[in-house]
């Protein structure tokens, strides 16, 4: 019987092989870096005008002043409005009955009269946008909504009032009901 080669062998040829490949990757790296280096040195025949031109555009854009950028600070995304008022309502027309006398109702405030004292606040802002959100928010749910604009020591407020009431109680009953939606407090003050 003849002897059979083997087949393992010995992991020299594997080992010259993994060897030789990485010689050739770090010549080819070596060379790559030599030639970044120096590459802009190299002269190419009719690539100058091209790169004189680039050069004097990267100059001009570095003489011209920066536009200006637009300021957009968070304060401003935040309390923009996220969508118009909804419109007003338009009144409804009297109808033609037996007019009975006016009962003072509890449910239901006294309609705005010239010598009203009383009126509901509902919030005070330094800047118009808020007030003028809450005003929309609370005109969109019914109420008689506006903006006093006040000028104290400390500056500029913007308060958001509902409504104008004869007396302290019924302009309490409308302060309980704007207090009931838990995300505003109301408290009656004099005009």
């Amino acid at each position: 019987m003849a002897p059979r080669p083997r087949r393992g062998g010995s992991g020299a040829g594997s080992f010259l092989l993994v060897i030789g490949c990485l010689a050739v990757l770090g010549a080819t790296f070596t060379l790559g870096v030599m030639a970044g280096r120096h590459w802009p040195s190299f002269p190419f025949a009719g690539k100058e005008p091209v790169a004189k031109a680039a050069r004097e555009r990267d100059r001009d854009r570095s003489a011209r002043a920066p536009e200006p950028t637009p300021t957009l600070t968070f304060y401003h995304e935040l309390t923009a409005p996220l969508a118009a008022p909804p419109p007003a309502k338009p009144p409804k027309p009297a109808r033609a009955e037996k007019a009975e006398p006016a009962k003072l109702d509890a449910s239901k405030p006294e309609p705005v009269k010239p010598e009203s004292q009383f009126t509901v606040q509902v919030g005070a802002y330094k800047a118009r946008e808020p007030a003028e959100t809450l005003r929309a928010r609370l005109a969109a749910q019914g109420h008689d909504a506006y903006v006093v604009v006040a000028d104290e020591p400390g500056g500029v407020r913007f308060r958001v009032r509902v409504g104008a009431f004869a007396t302290r109680e019924a302009a309490q009953v409308v302060a309980a009901r704007i207090a009931g939606d838990r995300t505003l407090s109301a408290f009656v003050t004099a005009r």
